[in-house]
C-alpha cells in the first residue's frame, strides 16, 4: 500500500487520546493498494442504468457534482440528478422524505446523535443501508468511530474532517496593525478597533439556523473541554449539566460580543448568505464558520487573502482548544431503487483521484491527504488540533436533536431578549434528559 505522511487533520486524533498506531490503523483513504483499486474499478466501472438521485448541502454541491460528472463519463445510459439544499432545509425534509419512501437515493448524513440527519438518529429506524461489506468501510477513522458507526456496522461514507473558528479577510484585520489575537482580551481588542474604523469586526448571520451554534461551539472548546476533555461523557453519567458549567461562560462571552457591538445589525434577520458577503465584500472582518464553507467565501471575495484563526476563549493561551470533528458526508436510503449505482457512486468517491478533486474544490483536506496538501489557510488553526488541543464537535455526543435544537432557538431567543443563558442552558438540559 502507498504510503503518505499523516496530515493535520489526522493529527486531531491526538486531542481525542487516540494513539497514532490506533487513527492510522482505520485509515487508508488516499493509499488504496492497486489491489483495492482493482476490486472497486469492477464495481463502478459497469454500465449502470435507470437514474440516481443525489442530494447535497448547498456547500459541497460544487465537488460533489465533479464527482458527478466524473462518474457519469464511466456511465453514459446512467441519468444521474444532483440537487442541494441549505442545512436548515436538509434537516426540515429528508427525514420526512426516509419515513415515505420518497427519499433520492443518496442523501447526506452527519455524525453522532445531535442532529435530526445524524447517523445515530436515522439508521437505527431502517432507513439506511448497511455498507460494511463496501470497500471504503476499512477506512473508517478510528478516533471517530462511535460517532460514525451504528453497533459497529457503517452506513454512510465520510471523507472530511473539519474545524470552527474565524474566518478573517486579511485585507480588511491587517488594517488594524494587529497581530493574530491569542486571548480573549487580544480578540476583543481587535473587535473594538475594527469598530471604530466603521468596519463590523464578526458578520453573523443566525437567521440560518445552524450558524446559531458556531460560536457557541468555538468558545465551549476552550471554556469547557480545556478543564475537562471528558464533558460529554460526565453528562451521559449525571454527573455535569449544561447549567453551572463552562457553557455558561461561553454564551455571557458570545452575548458580549453583540452587546460590544461587535457584529452587524439584526443577526437574527440576517442569514449565512448575507454574512459571508459582508466579509467577501469587505464590509465585516471576519465570520465564525466551518472549514467547509471556505471555498464560498473565496468565490464571492475573488481573492485569497483569507485565514483560518482560533477563536481564544480565555486569556491563557495555553487553554486556547479548538472545535474539529466529521463533516456530514453521504448515505444510501434504504428505499433506493437503485442501490447497486448508489453504492458504485459512493466507491467512486473514495478513488484517490476524486478525493484529491474533492479536496482542491473544497479546500479542505480529504482523511488521509499528504500533509504537504493541506492548504496554507489552515496551518495556523490546524498547529493546534497537531498539539492535541482540539474537541470533538459538542452536537456529535449529544443524545437527540432536541437539544440542538433548544441550542439554536435558544441563541436567538438570547439575541431578542426573550430569555437568559441559564433559561436557555436549562432548556437544553431538559432536551438532553429527554432521550
Amino acid at each position: 500500500m502507498q504510503k503518505f505522511r499523516e496530515n493535520a487533520f489526522l493529527k486531531a486524533s491526538l486531542s481525542l487520546g487516540i494513539s497514532r498506531r490506533g487513527f492510522l490503523g482505520g485509515m487508508a483513504v488516499a493509499g488504496l493498494s492497486a489491489g483495492s483499486l482493482g476490486r472497486i474499478s469492477k464495481v463502478y466501472a459497469q454500465s449502470f442504468s435507470g437514474e440516481l438521485r443525489v442530494l447535497c448541502d448547498s456547500a459541497k454541491r460544487a465537488a460533489l457534482q465533479s464527482a458527478v460528472d466524473k462518474f457519469a463519463k464511466l456511465n453514459p445510459d446512467l441519468k444521474i440528478r444532483l440537487n442541494g439544499a441549505s442545512v436548515d432545509q436538509l434537516m426540515a425534509t429528508v427525514r420526512m422524505q426516509l419515513s415515505s419512501g420518497t427519499a433520492p437515493d443518496i442523501v447526506p448524513v452527519w455524525p453522532g446523535s445531535g442532529v435530526p440527519l445524524s447517523v445515530h438518529q436515522v439508521a437505527p429506524g431502517g432507513f439506511l443501508t448497511d455498507l460494511s461489506d463496501q470497500p471504503f468501510a476499512a477506512n473508517t477513522p478510528a478516533f471517530a468511530k462511535d460517532v460514525i458507526e451504528v453497533d459497529s456496522k457503517l452506513y454512510w461514507f465520510s471523507n472530511q474532517p473539519s474545524v470552527i473558528g474565524p474566518i478573517v479577510n486579511l485585507r480588511v484585520w491587517e488594517k488594524t496593525g494587529l497581530a493574530e489575537p491569542k486571548t480573549w482580551s487580544e480578540f476583543l481588542d481587535g473587535c473594538q478597533k475594527l469598530k471604530d474604523t466603521g468596519v463590523v469586526p464578526i458578520a453573523l448571520g443566525i437567521g440560518t439556523q445552524w450558524i446559531t451554534q458556531l460560536i457557541s461551539y468555538a468558545l465551549v472548546a476552550t471554556t469547557v473541554f480545556a478543564d475537562n476533555p471528558r464533558f460529554a461523557e460526565d453528562m451521559k453519567e449525571g454527573k455535569a449539566t449544561f447549567v453551572g458549567s463552562g457553557w455558561e461562560e461561553a454564551l455571557t462571552k458570545y452575548l458580549d460580543l453583540e452587546k460590544r457591538g461587535f457584529f452587524n445589525p439584526n443577526p437574527t434577520g440576517t442569514s449565512f448568505e448575507e454574512s459571508q458577503q459582508l466579509v467577501a465584500s469587505e464590509q465585516a472582518a471576519m465570520a465564525v464558520h466551518t472549514a467547509g464553507t471556505m471555498a464560498g467565501m473565496i468565490k464571492a471575495a475573488g481573492h485569497r487573502d483569507f485565514v483560518m484563526w482560533p477563536l481564544p476563549g480565555r486569556d491563557d493561551p495555553q487553554k486556547t482548544r479548538v472545535p474539529v470533528g466529521i463533516t456530514n458526508g453521504y448515505g444510501v436510503s434504504e428505499g433506493s431503487k437503485n442501490k447497486d449505482a448508489a453504492k458504485a457512486f459512493l466507491n467512486f468517491m473514495n478513488e484517490p483521484e476524486v478525493q484529491a478533486d474533492w479536496a482542491e474544490i473544497t479546500l479542505v483536506p480529504v482523511l488521509g491527504m499528504p500533509a504537504e496538501k493541506t492548504d496554507p489557510i489552515y496551518t495556523g488553526i490546524m498547529q493546534y488540533v497537531n498539539d492535541g488541543r482540539g474537541a470533538l464537535y459538542m452536537d456529535n455526543k449529544w443524545p437527540n436533536p432536541r437539544v440542538q435544537e433548544a441550542h439554536f432557538v435558544g441563541i436567538q431567543d438570547l439575541f431578542s431578549g426573550k430569555a437568559s443563558i441559564k433559561d436557555v442552558l436549562g432548556r437544553m438540559d431538559e432536551a438532553y434528559k429527554s432521550a
